[in-house]
């Protein structure tokens, strides 16, 4: 076997071996994008100790409650804000993920102004 037949078997394997990879990796970002939730209501509670949220849900639904960390960003009519910013009564709109245990986790807040 020359030289070259075993440079172009070595490169002809690396390809094999890792484009299905590359592939995997793609397809789960594209499934982690897609489990993107979005929540929308108007604060009943909010419990800074638990760093929880019950909002009464957009459009009659039942109360939600969803948590928050110390990634979530907040926004306040578009602008940078803080969680101690959201209080009761006002109008959120959350956007994040349901994790394994059915809690709804909030990577960003909004704060909305009221109707």
């Amino acid at each position: 076997m020359t030289r070259r037949q075993l440079v172009g078997m070595a490169v002809a394997l690396a390809v094999a071996l890792v484009g299905p990879a590359a592939i995997s990796t793609n397809a789960q970002e594209k499934q982690e994008k897609k489990k993107e939730e979005r929540v929308s209501g108007t604060v009943q509670i909010i419990n800074k100790e638990t760093k929880t949220i019950v909002m009464e849900a957009t459009g009659g639904e039942a109360q939600k409650q969803l948590m928050y960390d110390e990634k979530t960003v907040v926004t306040k009519d578009n602008k940078p804000a803080k969680i101690e910013d959201v209080s009761s009564g006002q109008r959120l709109i959350c956007v994040g993920h349901t994790g394994d245990k059915g809690m709804f986790l909030a990577h960003r807040i909004d704060i909305r102004p009221a109707h």
